[in-house]
């Protein structure tokens, strides 16, 4: 079924099909539109004043020495750079990014950040200027998505500045995080069988076999938000209260530019990343809390930058958001049907951003420091989440729309894209029983391709439809619970109150598998000296190995034992090993200890 969807889409790749138009000489354009656009209203030019935030991306001199060098690491013969080596090693040239910071300025705009390795340059400004630089009209629009500002043509840039990417140029793609789940009872009240309702920490020390030698200690926690946060760490401090855990250090960090920090419709997003990191980490050293203005594509851009560029930032972080990986250019035909399905959705939710070129270097950076950011796969199966539809009965804005492309960051080669389990204990810590859950995320990516760590995983088989030779990147990477939508999830305190099994999704597992990895890491006698560097290097060479594998993870089962049902994200189900659905499967802490960290 997945290959055929596929396959569908590769029938697209038609000959003959509309081109871009030549841009002026000394300008490139940039395929930068806003998917969906004409299901809106035009309502003429934007003001004039109105203000925008965009982020450009320049292209680093060397990212084949980039590849070589995570080769090197891959395989035990370098380790993770500093900041200051990466930048030495592999930044933009002073020259170039002066020139492009001239440049910005040229129409009145005022650079508000340069990344360490100058290749990522914020600048805010009025829509007149961003017109004026970009060569685009930006004009006012109204649709199912209320009011925005968006460019009616592709963005051309100097030609010799090496710009590969720019984000920002609408104030409407943005990324998205989930709903919270009901409330459930606790399973650790159930006296026998399987249990529903919500875990604790203690719970999934014991599922997943969390040593109890090593909690976390001189790790720290990075966790990607936006907005307030004064609640987010009120509510943390009484979560570690009511489970008796330690009080870290929490700090938190702005991009540069952001002054707006009141949106709180994040809360119980923020809530339940804090809680699973420190939870799965007691002796946890700190939470880094990385948050910007709102989850637009340049702001989200500017947080992931600024994480990557502290020296000092924890060697873990958790993104619980995301948006549908961009769509290449290829064919007007193509583009057309994959941009603007029908029946038409509000354009916010058309499919694709603008956002992985940028995405793609900054993590791939992070990559090269030892860092390891994980990502939510999505709520929605397996497609990305075009919609957000509630299931009947449940409010949790989780449905398979069936566009079978994937979820982004967590599909970006050097991202731990994480997929979400439904976890029955027996009220002791046991696992009774364990199935990939039907709405969580997973799939093939149709246009990237399988990084070097991942290919030759059996079960990685779709071709990618722009490249048919190559096999396409696949995710999740592992899994943890995510809960269901009857209020399976995880114990969370919210406004001061616990939530027995209130935090769940896919947006669960990612923190909490940041929390394990710290955990994991705290264990490594490397870890004063870099750490154990980007987590999927790891996964991917135990899992490989039939007898590591048995020992590092527990494979989810092709059928839910409990009910007969098969276990299936939609299109994919899963299957003995690495499979579409759940990656990996869920982790036994300690035989990765062991076999990453040697301490076994």
């Amino acid at each position: 079924m997945a290959a055929a969807a596929a396959l569908a889409v590769a029938s697209l790749l038609v000959p003959g099909a509309a081109t871009a138009a030549t841009p002026a000489p000394g300008l490139v354009s940039l395929h930068n539109v806003l998917p969906g656009l004409s299901k809106a209203t035009d309502t003429g030019a934007a003001p004039a004043a109105a203000p925008m935030h965009v982020v450009v991306t320049l292209q680093r001199p060397d990212v084949a020495g980039e590849e070589a060098m995570l080769d090197a690491q891959r395989n035990g013969r370098a380790t993770p750079m500093s900041v200051g080596a990466f930048v030495d090693r592999f930044g933009v040239p002073a020259a170039t990014a002066d020139a492009a910071k001239a440049w910005l300025g040229s129409t009145g705009m005022r650079v508000v950040s340069v990344s360490a390795a100058r290749d990522q340059i914020a600048a805010d400004g009025p829509a007149s200027a961003v017109s004026q630089l970009f060569a685009t009209p930006i004009d006012a629009f109204t649709g199912q998505d209320g009011r925005f500002l968006a460019n009616t043509a592709e963005p051309r840039v100097p030609g010799d500045l090496g710009i590969t990417n720019v984000v920002g140029l609408n104030t409407v793609q943005q990324m998205h995080t989930p709903h919270p789940l009901p409330r459930g009872p606790q399973q650790s009240t159930c006296a026998t069988g399987a249990c529903t309702g919500g875990t604790t920490p203690a719970d999934l020390w014991s599922v997943y076999e969390q040593p109890a030698a090593h909690t976390g200690a001189g790790q720290r926690v990075a966790i990607f938000g936006n907005g307030a946060t004064d609640g987010v760490i009120t509510d943390l401090r009484a979560f570690e209260k009511h489970f008796g855990l330690p009080n870290p250090p929490v700090t938190v960090k702005h991009p540069a530019g952001d002054t707006d920090f009141a949106d709180d419709s994040g809360h119980v997003e923020w809530n339940i990343d804090t809680q699973a990191a420190h939870g799965m980490a007691p002796a946890l050293g700190g939470l880094d809390l990385y948050f910007g203005t709102d989850l637009s594509d340049a702001d989200v851009a500017k947080v992931f930058s600024r994480y990557t560029d502290d020296q000092d930032s924890p060697r873990q972080a958790s993104a619980s958001y995301g948006e549908c990986e961009s769509v290449p250019v290829v064919s007007g035909i193509l583009n057309n049907s994959i941009t603007n399905p029908q029946p038409a959705p509000p354009v916010a939710q058309g499919l694709g951003n603008a956002l992985d070129t940028t995405l793609t270097a900054i993590t791939r950076q992070a990559a090269l420091e030892g860092k390891t950011i994980f990502s939510s796969t999505g709520d929605t199966g397996s497609s990305c989440p075009v919609v957000s539809l509630p299931v009947v009965g449940a409010g949790n804005g989780v449905l398979n729309q069936g566009v079978p492309i994937t979820n982004s960051p967590a599909s970006l080669p050097y991202v731990v894209g994480v997929g979400g389990t439904v976890l029955y204990t027996d009220g002791h810590g046991g696992r009774a029983r364990e199935y990939g859950w039907t709405f969580g995320g997973g799939g093939s990516s149709l246009f990237t391709p399988a990084p070097a760590y991942q290919q030759g995983t059996p079960g990685l088989t779709i071709p990618c439809v722009t490249a048919p030779t190559s096999v396409c990147r696949g995710i999740p990477d592992v899994s943890a619970q995510s809960g269901d939508v009857l209020g399976n999830g995880y114990d969370i305190v919210t406004n001061g109150e616990l939530t027995d099994g209130g935090g769940g999704g896919t947006s669960l597992s990612s923190p909490l598998w940041a929390g394990m990895w710290a955990r994991i890491q705290s264990a490594s006698a490397s870890a004063p000296q870099g750490g154990l560097g980007f987590a999927d290097f790891g996964f991917y060479r135990v899992g490989k190995n039939p007898a590591t594998y048995a020992r590092d993870f527990h494979d989810i089962t092709p059928t839910d034992l409990g009910s007969g049902l098969p276990s299936t994200n939609g299109a994919y189900p899963s299957l003995p090993g690495w499979d579409y659905q759940t990656g990996w499967g869920v982790p036994r802490v300690g035989g990765l200890m062991c076999d990453l960290a040697g301490a076994c």
